[in-house]
């Protein structure tokens, strides 16, 4: 019976552990400019990633999720950073991306397609734009980075005359996200 015992307690560590693999902790970091930026550094396995949220922006964290969302004060733009464990190390074909942007916004109609920089390594990004009802425009910045655990999508959907303005946010989003090892002894 005391093995029994050992062995529930184990499992339930174990459990524990996989559940609480992904956190989102707020901070702050000192520019070599001069002042200070807000960030967000999420942990997950052995690894941190930095992301500067948008000024302003409110923020959603669903930990079980693995996802970040960002919402303008118009509510008409939103900002999705998913963690996932799809092509871990290296992106794929972009044909490959191309068909899962595409699943990821039905209806939507791919405008270009470019490199996308950021302060980790260069991904690959996707324009696209929709029309979901007549006098409606609704413009998607679509980007995936890889990472050692899988990749990181980041998405921007916002109203026509708001996506210009933002997806220079978002562009900062981008230029700002970083990953670091950590060491957890």
């Amino acid at each position: 019976m005391k093995w029994f015992t050992v062995f529930l307690v184990s499992l339930a560590a174990t459990a524990a552990s996989a559940q609480s693999d992904f956190h989102v902790v707020s901070g702050s970091e000192v520019l070599l400019e001069g002042g200070r930026v807000d960030k967000l550094t999420v942990v997950s396995g052995n690894y941190q990633f930095n992301i500067r949220p948008p000024r302003g922006w409110y923020r959603e964290v669903n930990e079980s999720g693995r996802e970040i969302i960002f919402t303008s004060p118009s509510s008409k733009s939103a900002m999705t950073v998913q963690f996932t464990t799809n092509f871990p190390g290296v992106l794929p074909e972009q044909d490959t991306l191309r068909t899962r942007v595409l699943g990821e916004h039905p209806g939507a109609s791919i405008l270009q397609s470019t490199v996308c920089p950021t302060g980790y390594r260069p991904g690959v990004l996707f324009d696209l734009v929709r029309v979901p009802a007549p006098q409606v425009v609704q413009k998607i910045r679509h980007a995936f980075v890889a990472e050692p655990l899988g990749s990181v999508e980041c998405s921007l959907a916002a109203s026509d005359d708001e996506f210009e303005g933002n997806k220079t946010l978002f562009m900062g989003l981008m230029r700002a996200f970083r990953v670091d090892k950590v060491d957890r002894q």
